[in-house]
Order: structure tokens, then C-alpha cells, then sequence
């Protein structure tokens, strides 16, 4: 079993790698993880009528228009600017200088506050809030998003900003950390203050409830 370091962090490889692939985008899996759907019984989405689980057609049809989002979002990642990008980044901080660059997560444990997963490969960030800083971005490391929530909204293959929970340890390469404690308005305020393109937080910040995030929603 491989064993490797980041910021401190060790990590063990399991069932996926240390960085994104396509190969291990959108596993299928059949069970659902979201509220029955009208919708998606008329179009055979379901074994039975109580939606206990999704048909095998259902599932390698959804499946493809996953592969075409994380095509799609390759595609847009590639043609960001990384100059642009590192400029967006700096002129950031400058902004909130209370940020500091987090060199080993250990020192943020138990530790409230704002953070940023920096991933230079792809030119993008990602802005969050939490109690514990560190267990937090650990978190998104291991996390695996359910097969029927890859797409958000559903279908919208050609609009689904990437979720954080896509990517892997290795792909964040710089991370920024803001020790305070939280209040109403501040992480909307960091999310909507950073260029929307270099972005990949898939709603607002100070999101509450499945309503609000909705009317937040980022789209590509």
C-alpha cells in the first residue's frame, strides 16, 4: 500500500490515486443518493416504482454525459491563462491579507476559519469555510460525490462547474488559511470577490439550504 506525504498529511492510496483521471470520473453506482424523481421515472431512471434503485441504461446514459463534462471542463481549464490566473490569486491576498500560506496542515487542526485549495494544474480555486481547517481539506481529499450528483444541475453536462470533491490530494499544489471564527456573509463575500473562471466552487458561500444553493448556483 503506498504511502506519501502532503503538507504534512500522510496519505494512503485505496481504491483511487493521488491525482484526478478520467478513468475513475463518475463510477457508476446504482444507489440513489437524492429524492424520488417524476422525471426521472419517465425515463425509465428507475428498477421499480419506488425508485430503489437505477436502471443499468439509465445509469451508462448519465455516465456519458458525465464524460463529456469532465471532457468539457478539461477543455476550459486548458484555455485559462496561467499569468492571468497567478495574478488573480495575488491581487486576492492582497486584498485579505490575513490569509497565510499553510505549509503543514497539522498546525490547523481543531483550527476555525477560511481556507483556499490552490490547484495550479487546472487554474482554479476553491473557497470554504469550517470549523477545523485541516480535518476539512482532508475531507475533500478522500470525499467521493455520488454518482447521481456528478452533474449539478443534472444533465447540464455543458454547465456543471467541477466540484471539489473531484479532485484528488495531489492536484492542490498551494493552500491559504484565514484562523477566524466565522460570520454571516464573509464566504459569499471571498467567493464572489474571486474571478468566477478560476473558480470552482459550484455555489455561493453562507449556503444554508438546498434553496439558496440553487439560487447561487455557479454555471460554466
Amino acid at each position: 500500500m503506498k504511502t506519501i506525504e502532503h503538507f504534512g498529511v500522510k496519505l494512503i492510496s485505496r481504491s483511487k490515486g493521488f491525482k484526478l483521471t478520467r478513468d475513475e470520473f463518475a463510477i457508476i453506482n446504482t444507489k440513489p443518493s437524492l429524492p424520488y424523481s417524476e422525471s426521472l421515472a419517465r425515463r425509465n431512471g428507475y428498477v421499480d416504482e419506488q425508485g430503489s434503485a437505477y436502471s443499468d441504461s439509465w445509469c451508462a446514459e448519465y455516465r456519458e454525459l458525465c464524460l463529456k463534462n469532465f471532457d468539457f471542463n478539461m477543455e476550459y481549464f486548458s484555455k485559462l491563462d496561467k499569468a492571468a490566473f497567478d495574478d488573480a490569486l495575488s491581487s486576492f491576498l492582497s486584498q485579505y491579507k490575513k490569509f497565510v500560506e499553510v505549509t503543514n496542515l497539522n498546525n490547523f487542526n481543531g483550527v476555525e476559519g477560511y481556507y483556499i485549495m490552490v490547484l495550479d494544474e487546472y487554474k482554479q480555486v476553491y473557497i470554504g469555510k469550517t470549523d477545523n481547517i485541516k480535518k476539512r481539506i482532508t475531507t475533500h481529499w478522500s470525499a467521493t460525490k455520488s454518482f447521481d450528483r456528478i452533474l449539478f444541475p443534472m444533465y447540464a453536462w455543458d454547465k456543471s462547474v467541477f466540484s471539489i470533491d473531484f479532485f484528488r490530494a495531489l492536484d492542490t499544489t498551494r493552500i491559504f488559511a484565514w484562523k477566524k471564527r466565522q460570520d454571516v456573509g464573509i464566504e459569499a463575500e471571498l467567493i464572489n470577490n474571486f474571478p468566477s473562471q478560476f473558480c470552482t466552487n459550484r455555489i455561493g458561500g453562507d449556503v444554508t439550504n438546498a434553496l439558496q444553493a440553487m439560487g447561487t448556483i455557479h454555471r460554466r
